[in-house]
C-alpha cells in the first residue's frame, strides 16, 4: 500500500497549467504540496500521452455478473447454513 496518496486528475491538470505558465517545478511542488518527483512524473506523462488520466491497471477479470452476485447473496441469506462449496455447486448447476 502506498504511503502517499495518488494525485487526482484535477491536481494533475493544475500542475500542467502551472508549468505552462512558466512556473518552476520547485514552486509547483510547494504550491501543490506534493513531491517534486510527482510533478516531474505528471509533466512527463502528459507530454507523452497528452492526457491526465490513469493508465488501465491490471487485475483479474470478473467471473460473474452483478446480477449473478446478487443471486448468490440472496441464496446465502436465505440459507445461512449453506457452505461456500454448496453455494458454488448450486450456482454452477
Amino acid at each position: 500500500m502506498p504511503k502517499i496518496r495518488e494525485l487526482s486528475e484535477g491536481e494533475r491538470a493544475q500542475i500542467v497549467l502551472l508549468h505552462s505558465l512558466n512556473m518552476s517545478q520547485v514552486k509547483i511542488t510547494k504550491q501543490m504540496k506534493c513531491s517534486r518527483y510527482a510533478v516531474q512524473l505528471t509533466l512527463k506523462r502528459f507530454k507523452e500521452t497528452g492526457t491526465y488520466a490513469n493508465k488501465p491497471r491490471s487485475g483479474r477479470n470478473r467471473v460473474t455478473l452483478e446480477r449473478e452476485d446478487r443471486l448468490l447473496i440472496r441464496d446465502s441469506l436465505r440459507n445461512r447454513r449453506k457452505t461456500s462449496v454448496k453455494l458454488a455447486s448450486d450456482f454452477n448447476e
